[in-house]
């Protein structure tokens, strides 16, 4: 059997870990590249060999092509594994990687030119016999001849796309234009190609994708198929396989659709075809993923298969080493994107340095990651920090164990969407298989309201017991506590909390080995069970319950049930000296504007003696490929403008100054 001595990952993130651990198992050298706001990842110190790349944005590093050749061919390379994203679906890359004498892992050229381009996608799997929704192509102008033919609503895209890019949903005629000059501003702004294709929209369609892996020697297998239904603004958020949705008959369709594509294409390496099922059970080709794919441990984990593994089989030129009657479905797999966004806050960008980074380990439980407690989030690249997948027997059993694992979880440092995903895979929506590709987007105020619903639910009295234990029972930072002994718990019975600036008076009775705790009139007796760091247990009315602990400069942090506290007392110095500037603070005018992520300023959208108003977007910034508008937060007139277009901002920076209106207009006339 042929086998690659090295080779080398032109990607980042948890993908090039993935990869990196499948030539460890093949006993295959890695090579790993990297920018330098990627030192820390641990792709960098996983692999054999790291190469920074110098430079500083994307295409000076993970998208310069001849940079990376250049270093596989330095390193003594054999191959260039591409992951998923940056140059994975480029064809031009494909072709430069053969011609310098490498291995591509992935399809050729070829494959990826004939379904990277939508329009001759559809076409050609048209001519295949193939279910192709009814669509339109061309540019603005020439769409529009075909309104008499169209039934609304339609999904304008980029025909160059893909990622939710250049899509805009149109529900009729008068609202084409406008998608159609939008969709097109996008495609030439990601992927500089303007042309278009409008198709008909199917508003609770199903996302339904079959897994294929082909070696160089006419042998198709498919690994059966996942469901990818649930998602936002077109990203996928949730994946599971089998699909719940999907029954025997169907999936031999399905599988045998996919398949004829790829044979009929003479495709090779690992590749998704990807289909639209309607209410009526009926399929729609929508599109072909060249490459490896982030949800594909779902599939791993219910075939028993390690696709990455396999990549780099047939890539070295041997034939699939299964047949498709080797491949059976058993059991259920389900997978969550845990990514670094402010879900509560629009779904911004978070990046920082994960100061708390702790999932709970449980049978048949797979992170796949980049990160580690410690790491620094850069806000140059996508929000994905890690994927979590659950296996189980049953769909049901592998939700609740999914459910359990989330529950448990403790970040900090960045804001995550821990607490989104939690409640989608406890609504009936999902719970019940329900769920259709617009549901989030359409539902996302419902959501949100169950999610802060939940929050307000939870104890707080069991916070402010956890925030003393871990205080003072546990002797944490005495120099900075008011009593230096743990006898202030006989000193003081009666202490203030506040959690989330709500107050809470908390009168303590000490025994031996347990204590009573009276919040608010209620009672609680309290056992330790377990500190581990910032990990506290403890036994609370006989019910075990977990915390996640953190102290900073101004409060602790205490997360509980995927929820994060902020919590403050009069106990400790650093957090009364807080309490009284914070006090303060709100009752001067608000006229530092500040940086809450960090990115680059894309647009400056006023200038300085600028009189705004409340809600006006003062600039724009980017992060993690993601557009975030600052707004006025009152009536003023612009001070100082502290930043430029392009230049680079960390969290907490100050981008503008302002001076309250009145008082700019008195000095204003006094110079007069």
């Amino acid at each position: 059997m042929k086998q690659f001595e090295k080779i080398l990952i032109a990607n980042r993130g948890e993908i090039a870990v993935r990869i990196i651990r499948a030539a460890q198992k093949s006993g295959i050298r890695s090579v790993a590249v990297y920018a330098v706001d990627d030192t820390d990842s641990l792709h960098v110190s996983m692999a054999d060999e790291a190469v920074l790349l110098s430079g500083k944005t994307l295409s000076e590093t993970y998208l310069d092509q001849d940079k990376i050749i250049e270093i596989a061919l330095t390193t003594g390379a054999e191959a260039i594994h591409p992951g998923y994203g940056f140059l994975s679906e480029n064809a031009g890359f494909a072709q430069k990687v053969a011609d310098a004498g490498l291995v591509f892992i992935g399809p050729t050229p070829e494959n990826i030119r004939l379904m990277g381009e939508k329009n001759r996608a559809l076409d050609y799997v048209r001519t295949l016999g193939i279910p192709v929704l009814k669509s339109f192509k061309g540019t603005t102008e020439e769409i529009l001849k075909y309104i008499p033919e169209m039934e609304f609503p339609v999904m304008v895209k980029a025909s160059g796309g893909g990622g939710g890019k250049g899509m805009v949903i149109c529900q009729s005629a008068e609202e084409l234009v406008p998608a159609l000059e939008k969709a097109e501003r996008q495609a030439i702004s990601y992927f500089g190609n303007r042309e278009l294709f409008v198709e008909k929209y199917l508003p609770h369609a199903r996302h339904i994708e079959v897994q294929l892996m082909a070696d160089h020697y006419g042998n198709v297998l498919h690994f059966f198929e996942r469901e990818c239904s649930v998602q936002r603004r077109f990203q996928k958020i949730i994946e599971e396989a089998p699909s719940p949705s999907v029954d025997e008959e169907l999936r031999l369709e399905l599988t045998s659709a996919a398949i004829k594509i790829a044979r009929s294409m003479n495709y090779r390496n690992a590749g998704t075809i990807e289909f639209l099922l309607d209410e009526t059970g009926q399929f729609y080709f929508l599109e072909m993923n060249t490459r490896i794919q982030v949800e594909h441990p779902a599939t791993e984990m219910i075939t028993n298969t390690d696709l990455v593994s396999l990549q780099l089989l047939v890539a070295s030129g041997n034939t699939l080493p299964i047949k498709q009657e080797d491949i059976q479905i058993l059991g259920h797999a389900i997978e969550v994107r845990l990514c670094a966004e402010d879900a509560e806050n629009n779904f911004n960008p978070s990046a920082g340095k994960l100061s708390l980074w702790n999932i709970p380990e449980i049978e048949h439980l797979r992170i796949e990651t980049f990160v580690k407690e410690g790491s620094l989030i850069s806000p140059n690249y996508d929000s994905l920090l890690a994927k979590m997948i659950v296996w189980s027997e049953t769909r049901t059993t592998a939700i609740c164990q999914l459910q359990y694992v989330l529950s448990q979880t403790g970040i900090s440092g960045v804001h995550t969407n821990l607490s989104f995903l939690s409640e989608l895979l406890q609504s009936e929506i999902i719970q019940e298989n329900k769920i259709y590709t617009r549901y989030v987007d359409e539902n996302l105020d419902l959501i949100n309201s169950r999610i802060q619903e939940k929050r307000q639910q939870l104890n707080k009295h069991k916070l402010v017991i956890a925030y003393l234990i871990f205080h003072f029972q546990q002797n944490k930072n005495p120099g900075n506590s008011v009593w230096n002994q743990i006898g202030f718990w006989r000193m003081m019975p009666l202490v203030v909390v506040y959690v989330d600036d709500e107050k809470y008076e908390c009168h303590i009775s000490f025994n031996p080995d347990r204590q009573i705790f009276r919040i608010n009139q209620e009672e609680y007796n309290t056992k330790v069970v377990l500190v581990n760091e910032n990990l506290l247990e403890l036994q609370i009315n006989h019910e075990l319950e977990s915390f996640y602990c953190q102290e900073d400069e101004k409060q602790t942090k205490i997360i509980s049930g995927g929820f994060a506290f902020a919590l403050r007392s009069n106990l400790l110095r650093n957090q009364v000296l807080s309490m009284r500037k914070n006090e303060l603070e709100q009752k001067i005018f608000q006229n530092l504007i500040c940086a809450d992520l960090f990115g680059k300023v894309l647009k400056l959208n006023t200038s300085e003696g600028d009189v705004v108003h409340a809600g006006q977007i003062l600039l724009t910034l980017e992060s993690m490929k993601t557009e975030i508008h600052v707004l006025c937060p009152v009536d003023a007139r612009v001070k100082k403008i502290f930043v430029k277009e392009g230049n680079a901002v960390v969290e907490k920076q100050l981008l503008v100054e302002l001076e309250e209106a009145q008082l700019a207009v008195s000095l204003h006339n006094m110079e007069l």
